[in-house]
């Protein structure tokens, strides 16, 4: 099926901003490696990042090879119909899935840190009318801001490392390598898939994406190291102030800017790091739906998939409302123990598959008039 979703196309510098952005948003989420690797949480950062390259470069292959397919589309051009449409159910369950815990993310943090007698449910709904307005204008709106977000980010994070300097230990980093290897493994695993691998939604923007295979791999490969980096300096950072207290918090990040203080003027700082982590956030959980319901609209083969966004967002918001319901606790342990093993089948397993049915069937196939240029694509 030929279908597009949407016409629109963006830039190479958006698409990399969107991938900043995205992984900017999961760096709160640093409360799951650091149950399991403590002071060594940044080693694991690191060994992350590498260990995703491989990965990244998988959905850079899966980009360059169908330009003009969205994920559920490849996978009804490898599988076969009826299989491709399964898939693409498990995928939509995924997308819903994600969205609808990074909307739970985003209550708690802003019930906890500033709004402690707003209902969670008001908090919610107002975030899912925005972006499902936002996904009613199509991935040119939802991208838009991503620059835009992203620097406030990195200004805030530059900020409070200045600010905390004097409260920096350098002895909370040791001692160094001192645990079980497994420890290391696990962590780098959570890593790998909580937030990295979640990079998987962009393959559902391959065909409104303007660039050549050459261009998709610079912006791709810049977007995740900066990512990656931003991730790393916020986790240096917490482990400096916090060293092993940071378990303690739900949210070290937000902890870390609570020590922030520069007389009475100027105490409560962390309204800095909320603001900027409800920005990233609501970024990226609107892209998330975005993805949503545009595979939706791809599995039930809708022409528009407009109306689709309100209906999306009302169950994302509900769906988001049961996972808040366990306790803290819970979710600390379902984090790091049982998603990244479902995660890793999504992530990395389907897309691999895919990929080795792909080369040995020579799909995509040619229409005969001349071979398929490696990634080349016009640009209109």
């Amino acid at each position: 099926a030929k279908m597009r979703i949407e016409k629109a196309r963006i830039s190479g510098p958006q698409f990399l901003f969107t991938i900043v952005c995205f992984l900017q948003a999961s760096s709160f989420l640093t409360l799951f490696v650091v149950d399991v690797a403590r002071q060594d949480s940044w080693i694991v950062i690191l060994s992350g990042i590498v260990c995703f390259l491989p990965v990244l470069w998988l959905y850079r292959t899966l980009m360059v090879r169908f330009p003009d397919k969205n994920l559920l589309q490849v996978f009804e051009e490898v599988y076969g119909r009826a299989v491709g449409k399964v898939l693409g159910l498990l995928y939509v369950w995924y997308f819903i899935t994600l969205t609808s815990l990074n909307l739970a993310d985003l209550g708690s943090i802003t019930e906890s840190a500033v709004m402690e007698r707003t209902s969670m449910v008001v908090l919610l709904v107002m975030c899912v009318i925005v972006s499902s307005w936002a996904v009613w204008f199509g991935i040119r709106v939802v991208t838009r801001y991503s620059f835009l977000f992203s620097s406030l980010a990195v200004l805030i994070l530059t900020a409070s490392v200045l600010f905390l300097m004097s409260q920096m230990d350098l002895q909370n980093f040791l001692p160094m390598l001192d645990q079980p290897v497994m420890k290391y493994v696990q962590g780098t695993h959570v890593i790998t898939t909580i937030p990295f691998g979640e990079l998987v939604a962009l393959l559902m923007i391959t065909p409104n994406l303007q660039l050549s295979g050459k261009e998709i791999s610079k912006y791709l490969f810049s977007g995740f190291l900066l990512g990656g980096i931003y991730f790393l300096i916020t986790m240096v950072r917490d482990i400096a102030v916090l060293g092993n207290t940071m378990n303690l918090y739900s949210f070290p990040s937000l902890m870390a800017f609570r020590l922030i203080n520069l007389g009475n003027a100027l105490s409560r700082m962390e309204i800095l790091f909320v603001i900027a982590l409800v920005l990233l956030l609501f970024f990226k959980i609107t892209f998330l739906q975005y993805v949503s319901v545009a595979a939706v609209a791809q599995l039930t083969e809708t022409r528009s998939f407009r109306h689709l966004a309100l209906a999306a967002g009302a169950l994302m918001a509900a769906y988001g409302l049961t996972m808040h319901q366990p306790s803290e606790v819970q979710y600390a342990v379902t984090g790091p123990e049982s998603t990244p093993i479902v995660w890793t089948f999504f992530e990395i397993f389907i897309p691999f598959l895919t990929y080795l049915l792909a080369k040995l069937r020579k799909l995509p196939k040619t229409d005969g008039k001349k071979p398929a240029t490696k990634g080349k694509r016009c640009r209109t």
